[in-house]
């Protein structure tokens, strides 16, 4: 029983890491359409791969606090 939360909680982290991580990279992709330019491509790389680093840490902080809760 307790492999089937492990595998949930990694799933969930994928999940919540994939759901934030697309509105992110939409953003960026509707930004850089909307105003072409080559500085913005530039720093939006940058912001794009911190912000996704961020959310990943934070997915992963937030589904580990369920394994508190799972007495194994």
């Amino acid at each position: 029983m307790g492999l089937f939360f492990y595998f949930s909680v990694i799933r969930d982290i994928i999940l919540n890491f994939f759901q934030n991580g697309i509105w992110v990279l939409g953003f960026f992709f509707l930004l850089i359409k909307i105003f072409e330019n080559a500085k913005l491509k530039h720093f939006s790389k940058y912001v794009i791969a911190i912000v996704l680093v961020i959310l990943f840490i934070n997915a992963i902080w937030v589904n580990i606090h369920k394994l508190k809760y799972i007495n194994l």
